[in-house]
Formats: C-alpha cells, sequence, structure tokens
C-alpha cells in the first residue's frame, strides 16, 4: 500500500509540472493579447483599402470607361494618311504621264494621299452603344460595391467569430483554475486516505479535459484571425487584439425593427437590386441598338492627294518635270456622300432584335427573383434575430442552474455525499452551459449586424 502511494505521488508530481508547463506556454499566449486593438469599423476600412478582389472589380469598371471612350469616339470622322514609292523596268503605263513607256528604263512614280470619312446616320447604333456603354459603366460600379458589402460582412463574421473564440478561450482558462484547485484538494485528500484513486483520477481527467478545451479555442482564435488578417491584405505575422462589443447597446437598436421596413430599405441599398435593375436597362438599350440596323447607312468621304511620275514632261519646254512641280500640278481633291439601304441580310437583323428581346424579358425576370430571394433573406434574418436573441437569454437560465446544482454537489461532495463521478459531470455541464452562453451572445449579435448590412447601416460597435 505504501508503495502503492509513493507511485501516486510520484504520478501527481509529474502531472502538475506538466500542468505548470502548460500555464506558461498559456501565459505566453495571453501576453499575445495585449497588441494594438483594432476595432471593427478600422478592419472593414483596412479591408475596403487593400482587399485585392476590389481592385479585380475596379479594373472591370476602367475597362468600360474605356469602352465608353471608344463609342463616343466612333462618332468623330477618320482621318488617313499614306504615302508610297514604286520602280518598274520595261514596259508600263504610267498613270501620272498617261502614256505608255516602252524601252529598258525605270521609271519611278510617287503618290501621298490624305482622306477622311464620317457616319452621318446609321439607325441611331451609334448613339445608343453609347447610352449602353453608360449603362454598363453603371454596373460595373455597382459591381464593386457588391464585391465591397460582400466583403464588409465577411470582416463582421470573421471579426466576431475571433472575439467569440478569444472569449471561448478566457473562459477554459478560468474553467481550468477551478479543476486544479479541485485536484489540488482531492490529492490532499487522498494523501490522508479521504479520497480514492478514482477520485484522484477523475480530478487528473477533469484537468486534462480543460487543457485540451484551452488548447481547441486557442487554435480557433488563431484560425479566425488568420481569416480576417487574409480579407484585410495584412502578414499573418501582424499582431493585434480585437474589441468586444458592448452587446446590451448593441440589441437596443433592433427592437422595434419589422419585416417591411428592412425590406424596403434594402430595396433602395443593396447594390444586388441596383445591378438587376441596370442589367435590365442594359437589355432594353440593346434592343433599339438591334433595331437600327432595319436603317439605312449614310457616309460622307473626302480626300486629297497628289504623285510624281520620272517619265512626265513639261507639256511646253518637253523636258522632265520637276517633283516639286509635278506634285503641285498633279493634286487632286475628292468628295462623296453614300446611301446604303438594307433590303435583305439573311435575317440577321430580325434574329438580333429577337434575341435582344429575350435577353431583356431575362433581365427581367432575374430582377424579380433577385427581389424574392432579398424577401426571403431578409425574412430569415429577422427570424434568425430573434430567435437567437431567445436562444441567448435561454443560455444565460440554463448557465446560471448549472452554476447552482455544481456548487451544491460540490458541497456534498465535500461531505462524502455525493461521488467525482457527479460532481465532475456538472462541472462538465456547466462548463457547455458557460460555452453555450458565450456562442448564443455573439451569435445574437452577428445576426443584428445581419440587419445593418441589408439595411445599409454603418456596421460597427
Amino acid at each position: 500500500m505504501v508503495i502503492k502511494r509513493s507511485l501516486y505521488r510520484r504520478i501527481l508530481n509529474i502531472s502538475i509540472f506538466t500542468i505548470s508547463l502548460v500555464m506558461c506556454l498559456l501565459g505566453l499566449f495571453s501576453s499575445g493579447f495585449a497588441q494594438e486593438q483594432i476595432t471593427l469599423q478600422e478592419a472593414i476600412q483596412q479591408t475596403l483599402a487593400r482587399n485585392l478582389q476590389i481592385k479585380q472589380a475596379q479594373f472591370g469598371y476602367q475597362l468600360s470607361e474605356q469602352d465608353l471612350r471608344q463609342a463616343k469616339s466612333n462618332l468623330y470622322p477618320n482621318l488617313s494618311f499614306g504615302v508610297d514609292n514604286s520602280y518598274n523596268y520595261g514596259l508600263t503605263f504610267d498613270q501620272t504621264s498617261g502614256q505608255l513607256i516602252r524601252g529598258n528604263d525605270w521609271t519611278s512614280s510617287a503618290s501621298a494621299r490624305l482622306s477622311s470619312s464620317v457616319v452621318l446616320f446609321q439607325g441611331f447604333q451609334k448613339v445608343n452603344q453609347i447610352r449602353a456603354n453608360k449603362v454598363q459603366l453603371a454596373i460595373d460600379a455597382t459591381e464593386v460595391d457588391k464585391v465591397k458589402n460582400d466583403l464588409i460582412l465577411s470582416v463582421v463574421t470573421n471579426y466576431l467569430e475571433a472575439i467569440t473564440n478569444k472569449e471561448l478561450h478566457e473562459a477554459a482558462l478560468g474553467q481550468i483554475k477551478l479543476s486544479r484547485e479541485q485536484l489540488r484538494q482531492d490529492s490532499i485528500q487522498f494523501n490522508v486516505g479521504n479520497k480514492t484513486i478514482a477520485d484522484l483520477a477523475q480530478a487528473k481527467n477533469q484537468v486534462a479535459m480543460d487543457d485540451l478545451n484551452i488548447m481547441t479555442s486557442e487554435n480557433a482564435y488563431e484560425l479566425s484571425l488568420l481569416a480576417l488578417k487574409q480579407l484585410m491584405e495584412v502578414s499573418p505575422d501582424t499582431k493585434f487584439s480585437i474589441v468586444k462589443p458592448d452587446i446590451d447597446a448593441l440589441m437596443g437598436d433592433y427592437a422595434g425593427i419589422t419585416f417591411e421596413q428592412v425590406f424596403a430599405d434594402a430595396l433602395n441599398t443593396q447594390p444586388g437590386i441596383k445591378k438587376a435593375g441596370q442589367s435590365k436597362e442594359l437589355a432594353l438599350k440593346n434592343i433599339d441598338i438591334a433595331k437600327g440596323g432595319y436603317y439605312p447607312t449614310i457616309s460622307l468621304s473626302g480626300g486629297y492627294g497628289t504623285n510624281y511620275s520620272s517619265q512626265a514632261k513639261d507639256l511646253v519646254t518637253n523636258l522632265k518635270a520637276p517633283f516639286w512641280d509635278q506634285f503641285n500640278d498633279n493634286k487632286s481633291f475628292r468628295g462623296g456622300i453614300s446611301l446604303e439601304m438594307p433590303i435583305f441580310n439573311n435575317n440577321r437583323t430580325k434574329i438580333a432584335i429577337s434575341k435582344a428581346k429575350i435577353n431583356y424579358l431575362q433581365a427581367e425576370n432575374s430582377e424579380s427573383l433577385e427581389k424574392r430571394n432579398l424577401q426571403k433573406t431578409i425574412a430569415q434574418a429577422i427570424l434568425d434575430l430573434r430567435s437567437a436573441n431567445k436562444q441567448y437569454l435561454t443560455s444565460q437560465v440554463a448557465h446560471q442552474a448549472s452554476q447552482v446544482a455544481f456548487e451544491a454537489l460540490r458541497e456534498r461532495y465535500n461531505v462524502g455525499m455525493a461521488n467525482s463521478i457527479e460532481l465532475f459531470t456538472a462541472q462538465t455541464n456547466m462548463n457547455k452551459a458557460e460555452f453555450d452562453v458565450i456562442r448564443r451572445k455573439y451569435e445574437m449579435v452577428f445576426r443584428g449586424k445581419v440587419i445593418d448590412y441589408y439595411t445599409g447601416n454603418q456596421i460597427t460597435f
């Protein structure tokens, strides 16, 4: 019996040393919390300033800007300049001198020209294309807003998840203190013969379980912080701490919300709804562009040119005409107007109009679907908020009850009226109830922030 007790004391000393080592490591981890604080609003601002998804959407907007610029430029006349020079040996007809050249001589010729043309009328297609490009530019601007909106919700999700895991870690640290104290008392009682080996083993098992909870919550906190850092586009080695919200002050803002109020605000603020309406407007402009194919095209063109030939001669002196004299004497101007009337183009215009109308109906249906989905989502979000509020209140009652039950069982355990299994079952239930309160609390906060997301209110606390 003496050998067994000596063996158990040795095991106990090893366990206490291990626990002390874990506490030192936890102390180092806890010191990491004393870093620069980042509020939710600051995290959102850094994400919006650095996130690559926003930059990607902005590139799309810039491309649409160039498309609009090109559509406007298509209204202007074009202008081109060209020169050429050629050499011919032997028989050739000289266009400049208007004569047939025979013999074994080289003939050189040169010309220069300046030309321009402009479309005066094309069924208003170019004007409608400008209007369509303006709508597309607005769509891309809305897409940038939508990406920002979605990122804000992602930041809120990860930020609150980090707060939840941090508080779960702090609760786990508090729980292991209680378990260690119980282990210390049971060790003393075991040494004097008042507790059994089973009681001591149960106490050690509870400490080990609490250690596992600490490590699990620590890892979850680090992972949620890493996800937040990735959204903010900062280095994983960046150290900062997060700020807990004032729960009572936050939840007072959602006391009187109604579905009609939230849905009306969401229709005016949600980028997805705005984008769907703009897509329908763009489809309508594309119908006008397609209809332009039935109209005639009227174009105006003009040009200036001159040329030179080594075989050209002066009509008076019959000598070869100088280069610059020829360029001056041979200049010519031209101008013209053309009308092109479409009669039959293999039904391309008719089919283009039909497809444009189908695209419009599709865009109209997409807008209706977007509104219906928003309606369902908001209705679900309001129910989730109310449910989360009730669950939080219920979890508080359950936690208080579990605390009372644990204290009562501990008193019975200390006087030998309850066994260790009953005690540590009550402690485990109390620990779970505390964890549940923390999760329900921040679930309630998150559901409230989802309502702010849909109503367009600033998301902060």
